[in-house]
């Protein structure tokens, strides 16, 4: 029996991570996956030490509140390793904690595979030294991770990204609107705040003011829908809800049949840009962090904009801001009649899929 020690710490690699184990063990029953992760994971067949997806922290203002948390969980993670040696080691994003597991993993020998690579072309370079010989293969989801980590003489394989085939509806729109109690011909926007709960504290309440915002334009006639991330609770949002005075549809596990009834979304930067624009919904892409990790960062990383989505294609296809320096009503732009180019048939398919 193989033992492979697998480990995601944020919502979006819960699932890649899920889908992984599924995929292995369709093919060969002889492994054994246990580590760190979420709900998914643990459905999928894996043994988890610890839960630690609601442990996701943003920049490195989340990582030093949640230092004593992840440390603990560290170093009862280690102390399982040595214990229990595996045979391979799955890596999921999450650098700053994956990575000092990675270095013991080197030290015992356990070969190490990064699949979700580290973002190291946002945050900087500096991190590339340290993979080299720290991991013995990394699996990207996009080309331009590929050219870049060859280009440093890393063992690195390009599959495609999993959302585009993941990305689709299974309920007809219209039937799925009269299960909401929304009728067919109203208009319907898609609030999506992230998956971690320090998101969900910063990026909710901007979206239910910009919410309001275009309430007061429209007279009204506006459906709101929050498709909620399987690490965030209806409890952790329904304060916030409830202040705003605006009525919101809150789903949960059911995000792409959600996009598929919005005519426009506000989506935090992250991987539900992606999802968005795959299903071909115009978005405002919002994000704002804690004050500290703002002036950390604003000169760390290295790109023109934010939102994958935006990355991905190499130019701003998405209005986007950060920490809301432009004000709310920059927000109230999106809709079909104002941004009628669909995201999704801009970005090129080759840059998702092989």
């Amino acid at each position: 029996m193989k033992n492979i020690l697998i480990i995601a710490g944020e919502a979006s690699s819960d699932r890649h991570a899920a889908n992984l184990i599924k995929d292995i063990l369709s093919i060969r029953k002889d492994i054994k996956f246990h580590g760190l992760g979420g709900a998914e994971m643990e459905a999928a067949g894996a043994e988890l030490l610890h839960r630690i997806t609601h442990l996701a922290f943003i920049g490195p203002g989340g990582l030093l509140r949640g230092y004593l948390k992840l440390r603990n969980v560290f170093n009862c993670l280690i102390r399982q390793i040595k214990k229990q040696r595996p045979d391979y080691a799955i890596l999921l994003d999450y650098a700053e904690f994956n990575l000092r597991v990675a270095k013991v993993l080197k030290g015992m020998g356990v070969p190490v595979i990064y699949y979700i690579s580290p973002q190291v072309w946002a945050w900087g370079l500096w991190r590339i030294k340290t993979i080299r010989s720290l991991v013995d293969k990394i699996i990207v989801f996009f080309k331009f991770e590929e050219d870049l980590y060859k280009r440093y003489g890393i063992n690195t394989k390009f599959v495609g990204h999993p959302l585009v085939e993941l990305a689709k509806a299974d309920t007809d729109p219209k039937a799925f609107k009269q299960s909401l109690g929304i009728k067919e011909s109203d208009e319907v926007i898609g609030i999506l705040p992230g998956s971690r709960k320090a998101e969900i504290k910063n990026i909710l309440p901007v979206m239910l003011k910009a919410a309001a915002l275009l309430l007061k334009t429209s007279g009204g006639s506006i459906n709101f829908i929050l498709p909620l991330a399987a690490t965030i609770c209806t409890s952790e949002i329904e304060g916030m809800i409830s202040a705003s005075g605006i009525k919101v549809h809150i789903l949960r596990n059911n995000i792409y049949n959600a996009l598929n009834i919005c005519d426009c979304a506000m989506v935090a930067s992250g991987t539900a840009t992606l999802e968005t624009a795959l299903m071909g919904i115009p978005m405002a892409i919002i994000y704002k962090t804690n004050f500290l990790t703002y002036i950390l960062t604003k000169n760390v990383i290295q790109l023109p904009f934010i939102g994958l989505v935006n990355i991905v294609a190499g130019k701003k296809i998405s209005k986007n801001s950060c920490n809301i320096t432009q004000g709310l009503k920059r927000f109230v732009v999106i809709s079909k009649k104002s941004s009628p180019t669909k995201p999704c048939l801009v970005i090129s398919k080759k840059n998702f899929w092989r």
